[in-house]
């Protein structure tokens, strides 16, 4: 879904998003719809934003949103990347000056956003392919 915050000049689409129900009801986002059917846009500042990192948008999802997401106030940023070898699992929180990493504890991030902690795990199935997991504690 398209993601827009007019203080930020933000115009995306997150790989995934969150949205409280506190969100709705206050107004700090509103669902647009589309001339043909249902919502097509979500505008404001959501709870979270997700991004899973690809080679063609390290420069995007590293930089340019970053910066825009934290403009536009959002709480949390997850970012994923799962390229080569090694597998980079952040949970960026708002603060005044910039999103700074949520702190890793034996493999583990608890953000504030959902009140339970994550951990993002890679494994080989039978034929060599990978397998992920988001665990929940």
């Amino acid at each position: 879904m398209l993601l827009s915050n007019v203080d930020a000049n933000l115009t995306a689409q997150p790989d995934g998003m969150f949205v409280s129900t506190e969100g709705m009801r206050t107004g700090r986002v509103q669902l647009v719809e589309g001339v043909k059917e249902g919502f097509v846009e979500l505008e404001g500042t959501p709870d979270m934003v997700l991004e899973v990192v690809s080679t063609a948008s390290v420069i995007k999802d590293l930089e340019r949103l970053r910066d825009l997401y934290w403009q536009a106030g959002i709480p949390e940023y997850w970012l994923v990347d799962v390229r080569g070898e090694r597998l980079t699992f952040e949970i960026l929180r708002h603060t005044a000056k910039g999103f700074v990493a949520t702190r890793n504890v034996g493999g583990w991030l608890k953000p504030s956003v959902f009140g339970k902690s994550f951990r993002l795990t890679r494994k080989m199935d039978e034929q060599g392919n990978p397998e992920y997991e988001l665990a929940v504690k």
